[in-house]
Order: C-alpha cells, then sequence, then structure tokens
C-alpha cells in the first residue's frame, strides 16, 4: 500500500483528536456533574490524555514509519476522513456540546467519537512498521473499550 498522506500528518492528527477529546470529557463533567456521568468522563479525558502522549512518542519514532509512492485515491479517502471526523473542529464540538441538555445526549455524541477515533486509528496501524503498529493497534482496542463503558452506562440510564 502506498500513502500520500504522511504518517506524520496523520499522527499530528491523532494527536489533535485526543486533545479535542480530552476536552470534551472535562466540558462534559462541567454540564453533567451526575456522578456516574462524571467517573466516566474523567476516566475518558484521562485516557485520551494518556493516548496522545502514546501518539506523540509515536511521531519520535521516524524508522518505524513506512514510505511509498502517491496514491491519489488513498490520500482522497483520509483527508476526507479526518475532515469528517467528530472531533476534527474544535469549535463545532462545543457549540454541539452548548445545546445538549440530557445525557444520554452527550453519550451518543462520545459513541460518535470513539468509532470515528477506532476507524482512525485502525487505518493509522497500517502505516507502522509491525513493532510500532502494535502500541496504536493497543490504542483501538482501548478505544473500543470505552464504547463498552459508554453503552454501559447508556443502558443503566435507559433502566431508570
Amino acid at each position: 500500500m502506498s500513502y500520500l498522506l504522511s504518517v506524520k500528518e496523520i499522527l499530528e492528527f491523532a494527536v489533535y483528536i485526543e486533545e479535542r477529546g480530552y476536552e470534551f470529557y472535562i466540558e462534559a463533567i462541567k454540564k453533567f456533574p451526575d456522578p456516574r456521568a462524571t467517573k466516566l468522563f474523567q476516566y475518558l479525558a484521562d485516557e485520551e490524555f494518556r493516548h496522545e502522549k502514546v501518539f506523540r512518542k509515536l511521531l519520535l519514532m521516524e524508522g518505524g514509519l513506512k514510505g511509498g509512492e502517491a496514491d491519489p485515491e488513498y490520500r482522497a479517502y483520509m483527508k476526507e476522513f479526518i475532515k469528517a471526523h467528530q472531533l476534527g473542529d474544535r469549535e463545532a464540538i462545543h457549540a454541539k456540546l452548548a445545546r445538549l441538555s440530557t445525557l444520554d445526549e452527550i453519550l451518543d455524541l462520545a459513541i460518535g467519537f470513539e468509532k470515528d477515533s477506532i476507524i482512525l486509528f485502525s487505518e493509522l496501524k497500517e502505516m507502522f512498521a509491525k513493532w510500532h503498529a502494535t502500541a496504536v493497534k493497543k490504542v483501538v482496542t482501548e478505544e473500543m473499550g470505552h464504547l463498552r463503558k459508554i453503552f454501559a452506562i447508556k443502558r443503566k440510564l435507559a433502566r431508570k
């Protein structure tokens, strides 16, 4: 597979996504002080912060990056995906958060963020040499765990 968007560009976006995720979850704590939600959102914020550090470390590991010929179709796909990621626009995130009035709505938005991140990071791991792909794969697995936690909270809210 060849890449036109550099792995560095995508990693930088991954860092950006994790930073926006952290901000989102901290703002969610302020907006929805329910103890269960606070615990979940603080956990997710901490995870986003930790993932950001993983991607920053990978940015420093030049040896694990693959190169390749330019592939216009793949570049177009990744550019459009990055633009479509729900955490890609900082102002839009804050505007959405301001409009939300229920915990269920914010959980739905968080589910969308986590799904987008799983797709992005799954693509990213394909761009790394095997030993670095393991770190990205771990982040994908953790993002999937985040979805399970959010779904569990949604199920509990639905039973009330």
